[in-house]
């Protein structure tokens, strides 16, 4: 295990952990563990990663494991926000390329910020990424295979969507790629995510945007713009419907909740007007 694989996804829950077997002499494994899991938000991604944790130390000290613990790793359907995830709207987009053409950003820079907006793609997937025309459509070639406790996402051919209004070419996008590439540096550390979500603090963008928004926005474009089916947007973005549907649902499903209900509610209006006429003539 790398030292950063460790600092960042290990010993702060192993931390609290032993923290909290510190704060008593606990009546056994079960209320212990109890304790140290509910000091995350029910059903969040991080009582997930605690629970994973404990349960693997568990497992190498050949400790048995209560298995009554188990309804408490949830599923992390409330993880999300109420209003849905936080993606980059068109206009913050096209803030966000105006922000580097008049920063110390380079050409290089402005290259790995294009691919995310029209192929949204994962920060970590521009290390192992190839631009192509094919049959006259700009794709990228993802080779970066992912592996994760959700499931695993392989190699990969992404079609160009970029917002509305762009052109065909994406801004010159395979021209430039061709000519500039990517960063060195971007592509050598071991978080490309980080490195790009700096960057944006640098530009001055609201805080609560990161670069994964851009990732966000594009999901919203192939659902809500293109109309693609949650498998078929699934796969394009290298997860599972399930996890598709748990990251978007909210956001995919609002507008055709809202434009079924505004319909129903004109049904409803036509038929009591009905109603009343008929009255009215008898």
């Amino acid at each position: 295990m790398q030292s950063v694989t460790w600092e960042r996804t290990w010993q702060p829950y192993l931390t609290r952990l032993a923290a909290t077997a510190e704060e008593r002499n606990w009546a056994d494994d079960e209320t212990f563990l109890a304790a140290f899991l509910r000091g995350w938000p029910p059903n969040s991604r991080s009582r997930q990663m605690a629970y994973d944790r404990a349960r693997r130390l568990w497992k190498a000290a050949a400790w048995s494991w209560p298995e009554a613990l188990a309804p408490l790793r949830g599923n992390g359907k409330a993880a999300a926000a109420p209003q849905g995830v936080r993606s980059f709207s068109d206009a913050e987009i096209e803030q966000l390329r105006a922000a580097i053409h008049q920063s110390r950003l380079t050409a290089v820079d402005g290259v790995a910020w294009d691919c995310m907006i029209v192929f949204g793609l994962r920060p970590k997937e521009l290390q192992a990424l190839e631009l192509q025309h094919r049959e006259g459509v700009l794709v990228a070639v993802v080779s970066r295979s992912k592996q994760t406790s959700r499931g695993s996402s392989g190699a990969r051919i992404i079609p160009a969507v970029p917002p509305a209004g762009w052109p065909a070419d994406c801004h010159r996008l395979l021209d430039r790629w061709r000519s500039h590439g990517l960063s060195p540096a971007l592509l050598s550390t071991r978080s490309p995510g980080q490195t790009l979500t700096q960057q944006l603090r640098r530009l001055h963008l609201p805080e609560e945007l990161t670069s994964y928004g851009l990732r966000h926005a594009f999901a919203l474009r192939l659902g809500l713009e293109l109309g693609l089916h949650v498998r078929e947007a699934a796969e394009l973005m290298g997860h599972s419907p399930a996890v598709h549907l748990a990251t978007y649902g909210r956001r995919l499903d609002g507008p055709g909740l809202l434009a079924k209900v505004a319909g129903l509610k004109a049904g409803r209006e036509v038929s009591a007007q009905t109603v009343k006429g008929v009255e009215i003539a008898n």
